[in-house]
């Protein structure tokens, strides 16, 4: 036990003081050195973390005082930022974080001591005592049933977040407190591309604040929304329903003010106004629907939606509802068709929008696309490849757990 305890002594200061360098030399300098042996350290601590935790309701001899402190910098540290969105701009909370890891790491120079000297491991001395003890497995046990299922659920979110971040380019952020969506503008010499991000159902303010933010003038709003012309789809999915089971609102329900127009009209010369020097009066946005019809897609979409929507219908709440169909798509969809249904609802989509967005850039200043979050990381891929340059963002807080908990009751 005291050589596994003092590896991770060692492991932890040697992961600070290579961390602290790294961060020093990228300060500095646009080089990061140690980039790949701080994730090898970093993983190797963290799995060695979380054994000696263990070992602590175990082995009585373990100085809780001084391990405690670094095994939850060890698991606080990576959700520091998540925590805590704003420490992420702090361009020097790196090299903070880094001395602070140092800092605790020198902590057993303070408790321990071999023959006379200060020393960084725990000396044989320490385990001259016995080993097991009862009461301190039975205190340690007792204070767990705390911990770890407050660890657990803050792990959950922090892995769900992570999986977002990946799928939608960081368009959507889960923390404790809610769901957050990103919204950031691009430019072009006198062009500007809004990528709003979006979500189904979500609370009335956040779509409120962006139907007030369009700008009058030379703007066009590029909707979402699939159309059925033919009909063909039986059960269609009734976003108001789970919103209002939610205590929430749905996208259908905000209210943009503008001229609606067909995708005709992008094919035609914009107005001008008729003197010399004279500006247009400004008026409200254009808005498009920029979106496919349902007969676009393949039969296993269309089998899907049919089957998401009866579900949702037939079922007294929204969670049982998912559960069954859930439950339906495990026995019925198969890779290939999941490969075709993702095909469908996200990549054929996004060219649809992005098709409107060449033509609109031609006859707008300003096109706003407020599209899900899903979207946006294709969406955006593409305006970037148009030579669009990021210069904003914001993030508003779609859903607010402890309100949406609030409308639930």
């Amino acid at each position: 036990m005291r050589a596994f305890a003092n590896l991770f002594l060692i492991l932890f200061l040697a992961d600070g003081g290579f961390s602290l360098v790294d961060e020093l030399v990228s300060l500095l300098t646009p080089l990061a050195p140690f980039t790949a042996l701080r994730g090898l350290l970093g993983g190797m601590v963290s799995v060695t973390a979380a054994l000696v935790y263990l070992c602590l309701g175990i082995d009585r001899r373990l100085p809780k005082r001084l391990f405690l402190p670094l095994i939850s910098f060890v698991f606080f540290c990576p959700l520091s930022t998540w925590l805590f969105p704003a420490l992420a701009g702090f361009r020097a909370y790196g090299l903070l974080a880094a001395a602070a890891q140092v800092a605790l790491g020198s902590l057993p120079l303070c408790h321990f001591r071999n023959k006379g000297a200060r020393c960084l491991t725990m000396p044989p001395a320490l385990f001259a005592a016995p080993f097991f003890s009862l009461r301190n497995t039975l205190l340690f046990g007792a204070a767990n049933l705390f911990v770890v299922p407050l660890a657990l659920a803050l792990l959950s979110l922090f892995a769900a977040n992570s999986y977002m971040a990946g799928h939608t380019s960081g368009f959507m952020r889960l923390g404790p407190g809610g769901l957050s969506m990103t919204e950031r503008v691009y430019r072009r010499d006198n062009r500007t591309i809004r990528l709003a991000a979006m979500i189904h159902v979500g609370s009335r303010e956040y779509y409120d604040e962006l139907a007030a933010s369009l700008a009058t003038g030379r703007t066009i709003v590029l909707a979402e929304g699939v159309s059925d012309a033919r009909n063909l789809l039986r059960d269609r999915i009734d976003y108001g329903r789970v919103a209002g089971f939610l205590g929430l609102t749905s996208q259908q329900e905000m209210r943009l003010r503008g001229r609606i127009i067909e995708a005709a009209e992008l094919e035609s010369p914009r107005p001008r106004p008729r003197g010399a020097g004279d500006e247009a009066p400004a008026g409200e946005a254009d808005i498009l629907r920029a979106d496919v019809d349902v007969s676009a897609f393949r039969p296993p979409t269309i089998l899907l939606f049919d089957a998401l929507g009866r579900h949702l219908r037939e079922s007294p709440s929204f969670a049982k509802g998912f559960l069954a169909f859930n439950s339906w798509g495990e026995k019925n969809i198969t890779p290939e068709m999941y490969a075709i249904i993702m095909d469908d609802i996200l990549h054929r989509r996004n060219m649809e929008v992005v098709r409107h967005l060449d033509k609109a850039l031609v006859r707008y200043d300003t096109v706003v696309i407020p599209w899900g979050a899903l979207h946006m990381k294709e969406i955006e891929a593409e305006v970037l490849k148009r030579g669009f340059k990021l210069r904003e963002e914001r993030e508003k807080v779609s859903i607010d757990f402890r309100k949406m908990l609030a409308g639930m009751l």
